[in-house]
């Protein structure tokens, strides 16, 4: 008897080919851009918006017929883009532009063009914190500033951190360690991986580090904490 299984529906548990899979990224970034917890900090010469993402770390989302932002994310429009094209200017979620790589001449200087809507700004206090960082981030060497907290203790001498000693943080959790400790404890490892010793995460420093001026410990001085998760792009 001819067998008719291989037939029905449910008895068929492949995924379809690659070519009829339904994917949705854009929708994916738009509910991101919709629900996580960015704020606008700064925008400056009309076309470049300075983006507090979830983590805290600062992105700058540049508009142009090719628009740009500095997130690790390399899929365009991401989320900071698509974060001010509708909560900054209040483009509908209908607007073509959205779903577009490239603008036209005509998009962008409607985009420009537009207001700020006020629910999208940051605080006014992480706002001000941010104007004062900002310049010496730019200004500075190859090294972030870090703000340490009055008491706060380094996890692995346990001292107490001073304001002036070399300090890098965790690119995971945010924590600050003294840069020296953290060399003791990379050699402690021998050839293992490097991890944070309070977050345990592998060990995020260098280009990645230091490319983002990171606001977290201020970022919910204004605004309450939020449940989304976090951001899909690393910071």
């Amino acid at each position: 008897m001819e067998s008719v299984a291989s037939n029905s529906p449910s008895s068929n548990n492949h995924q379809p080919p690659l070519r009829f899979r339904p994917i949705q990224p854009i929708a994916d970034r738009i509910v991101r851009a919709l629900r996580h917890h960015l704020r606008l900090l700064h925008r400056s010469d009309q076309s470049k918006f300075f983006v507090l993402g979830a983590t805290g770390n600062v992105y700058i989302v540049t508009l142009s017929t090719t628009s740009s932002c500095t997130c690790p994310d390399r899929t365009s429009p991401c989320k900071h883009i698509l974060f001010v094209f509708i909560r900054v200017l209040g483009v509908s979620l209908d607007d073509a532009c959205l779903r577009r790589k490239t603008l036209r001449p005509c998009q962008l200087n409607r985009l420009l063009g537009a207001p700020i809507l006020p629910e999208a700004l940051a605080g006014a206090r992480v706002r001000e914190r941010f104007h004062q960082l900002f310049f010496q981030f730019r200004q500075g060497s190859s090294q972030p500033v870090v703000e340490i907290e009055d008491g706060t203790t380094c996890p692995i001498c346990l001292e107490e951190m001073e304001k002036c000693e070399n300090v890098v943080t965790c690119g995971t959790c945010q924590n600050p360690i003294h840069e020296e400790c953290l060399l003791k404890w990379k050699r402690s490892r021998g050839r293992r991986s490097v991890t944070c010793v309070i977050c345990r995460a592998r060990w995020r420093d260098g280009a990645d580090q230091e490319k983002y001026l990171n606001l977290a410990a201020y970022a919910n001085q204004d605004d309450p904490p939020t449940a989304e998760g976090n951001e899909g792009c690393g910071g």
